[in-house]
């Protein structure tokens, strides 16, 4: 009962104090709790109790979409109301992985989760990268993980491409300060699977090389594009079977104004894999989401899913897309539609028979997932 009452405060009586200022996000926690969940098992083998890796966690602080470029934030546990006259309206966590016994290539990869997930299931894919000699930078997407925000309630997918965005001129920010090689002499790529896919797609086409970046504290000129990407299963249509009705979908036009944060819709829940074990241990794994599809999140979906569509074409680096023809959360046909559009080369698509959206999920008998989908 105290748990329902509690969401019923969150999704109607939150919005209202917050906006008469008589409240904070989370009564004082901005992410409802998250950032006091232990790291998983797998988290802590693979890159917090490994001595071969050095680890570096950070919040990037935004004012509206800009990022506040400023190192005396950082060890800022709370979010600020102002900070220099600034307005600080939310944070992003993320993370900076890398092997210093490893000869260094001069090259980042920025992981992006999918949705309902965080950035730790993406350790065995930054293992791998490390490996090979790149730094890995793992984001708690918005109202994800550690990062601030209502679980799960992003009102535009925007906020998902800004985040990323954010994070790379924080990267920027910081290697500057440490006399490291500047982010523009770097290589930047992108890697994320389903929402996670749509979010690096979706930075590409919103911030193209040609357009280079002038935020807060950023030298001028600073190129903070991508200059590659692989996605896999990417959220670029959402499957019949994951897709909710026409009339469900009306009815949630109708009540997004007053109800958005509202739990609606079951979505790719089931729908993920024939294997019953990968909707079991995501049903247990307290870092996930795991509730349903907010309102105001699933129509956001279908607008950015549109948005993209109409902009495919200011995509310019490689581009590498690996869907199952299974799929029932994020449907190929999708990747197929997209890869048509998009004007930029070498570009690759890879369908694979037979194949689901959870094709990139393992489990272990510890309940730990070792890979997101």
């Amino acid at each position: 009962m105290q748990a329902y009452l509690t969401e019923l405060y969150y999704i109607f009586l939150e919005p209202v104090l917050l906006y008469l200022g008589l409240t904070t996000q989370g009564s004082g926690d901005p992410t409802y709790g998250r950032d006091r969940l232990p790291y998983s098992a797998q988290e802590r083998s693979l890159i917090y109790e490994n001595p071969n890796v050095r680890s570096t966690r950070r919040r990037v602080y935004l004012c509206g979409t800009d990022p506040v470029l400023d190192v005396e934030l950082q060890g800022v546990h709370a979010l600020p109301s102002t900070y220099k006259n600034k307005r600080l309206t939310s944070f992003v966590n993320y993370y900076i992985w890398e092997m210093p016994s490893v000869a260094q290539l001069n090259a980042d990869v920025y992981l992006v989760h999918g949705i309902n997930d965080y950035s730790g299931k993406l350790t065995v894919q930054g293992t791998a990268f490390m490996r090979a000699g790149m730094r890995a930078i793992a984001i708690d997407l918005p109202s994800f993980g550690r990062s601030s925000g209502l679980p799960a309630y992003v009102p535009s997918m925007r906020v998902l491409a800004n985040a990323l965005h954010a994070v790379m001129a924080h990267v920027h920010f910081h290697d500057t300060l440490a006399e490291l090689p500047a982010l523009a002499r770097r290589k930047r790529f992108g890697q994320g699977s389903s929402m996670g896919g749509f979010t690096v797609l979706y930075h590409c086409a919103l911030y193209p090389p040609a357009a280079p970046a002038k935020l807060g504290g950023l030298a001028n000129g600073a190129r903070l594009s991508l200059d590659g990407v692989a996605v896999s299963a990417p959220m670029l249509q959402i499957a019949s079977a994951s897709r909710p009705s026409y009339t469900l979908e009306w009815i949630a036009r109708r009540i997004c104004m007053f109800a958005g944060r509202l739990p609606f819709a079951k979505a790719i829940r089931g729908n993920v894999s024939d294997d019953p074990k990968v909707d079991y241990y995501a049903s247990i794994d307290p870092q996930n989401y795991r509730g349903l599809v907010r309102i105001a999140t699933g129509l956001a979906i279908v607008a950015g899913i549109d948005d993209l569509a109409r902009i495919t074409s200011r995509i310019q680096c490689p581009v590498s897309i690996d869907h199952g023809e299974n799929d029932r959360a994020t449907s190929p046909h999708g990747s197929i539609a997209f890869f048509e559009k998009l004007h930029a080369e070498p570009k690759r698509l890879r369908l694979w028979p037979g194949v689901e959206h959870g094709a990139f999920i393992e489990t272990n008998p510890s309940g730990d997932q070792k890979s997101s989908c």
